[in-house]
C-alpha cells in the first residue's frame, strides 16, 4: 500500500509543473516569431505533456491513488482541486482538439493571460501547498495510530506470555504429584515455561524500542 507521502510526491510532481507549461504556452502564444523556432517546438510538446499529465492527475489519477492508500479529500481540499480542473479545462482542451494545432487553439482561449497568469497559477499553487500540508498531517496521525496499535497488540502478547508461564508452571506442579508418570510432562511444561519467558523478554525489548 502507498503511504500519503508516495501520494503527495507523486501528485506535486504531476500537477506542478502545468504552472510553469502555462506561462511557456502564453509567450509561444503572444509571440508568433520565437513559436517558429525549432527550440520552442521542444518547449510546446514538454508544455502540452505536462498540461495533460496535470489534468489527468486531478481528474481520475489522484483518486486511484488515494484510494490504494484507503484515503478521501477534504472537502476544502476536494474544492480546490475542483477549482485547479476548472482553470486547466481551457488549455487542456484546446491542447486536446484534433483540428488545427495546440498553440493555435490556445491563442483562441479567452483572456489566455488572465487564467495563465491570475487565476491558473494561484490555483494550482495554493492547492499543492494545502495538499502537501493535509497529506503530512493525516501521514503523521496514521503513523501514531499503527504505533499505539503495535503498542496495545505487544501489551496484549505480553499478558498471553504471562498467562502461559503461569499455566505451566502449574503443570509442573502437577507432574511432580503424580511422580514417574509426570516426568515427561513436567519437562514439557519447563520447556514451554522457558519459551514463555524468551518470548516476553523480546516483547519487553521491542516495546522499548517503540518508546525511544
Amino acid at each position: 500500500m502507498k503511504s500519503l507521502s508516495d501520494v503527495q510526491n507523486t501528485a506535486f510532481m504531476a500537477v506542478g509543473p502545468s504552472r510553469i507549461a502555462a506561462l511557456s504556452l502564453l509567450a509561444l502564444a503572444q509571440d508568433p516569431k520565437d513559436a517558429d523556432a525549432g527550440s520552442a517546438t521542444d518547449v510546446l510538446i514538454l508544455s502540452v505533456q505536462r498540461i495533460a499529465a496535470a489534468h489527468a492527475m486531478l481528474s481520475s489519477g489522484l483518486d486511484s491513488l488515494l484510494q490504494e492508500c484507503s484515503y478521501s479529500l477534504p472537502k476544502d481540499l476536494e474544492a480546490k482541486r475542483q477549482a485547479c480542473l476548472d482553470v486547466l479545462a481551457p488549455l487542456h482542451s484546446a491542447i486536446s482538439q484534433p483540428e488545427g494545432g495546440p498553440l493555435e487553439n490556445v491563442r483562441r482561449i479567452p483572456d489566455l493571460a488572465g487564467l495563465c497568469l491570475y487565476r491558473l497559477e494561484p490555483a494550482v499553487s495554493s492547492f499543492l501547498s494545502q495538499l502537501v500540508q493535509t497529506f503530512c498531517d493525516a501521514q503523521q496521525m496514521r503513523e501514531e495510530e499503527r504505533e499505539q496499535n503495535m503498542r496495545t497488540t505487544i501489551a496484549n502478547a505480553e499478558g498471553v506470555g504471562r498467562n502461559i508461564k503461569f499455566i505451566s508452571f502449574n503443570a509442573s506442579i502437577e507432574a511432580a504429584r503424580i511422580g514417574d508418570m509426570g516426568k515427561g510432562f513436567a519437562v514439557i511444561a519447563t520447556e514451554i515455561r522457558e519459551l514463555s519467558g524468551k518470548t516476553q523478554t523480546l516483547l519487553e525489548e521491542i516495546s522499548g524500542y517503540l518508546r525511544h
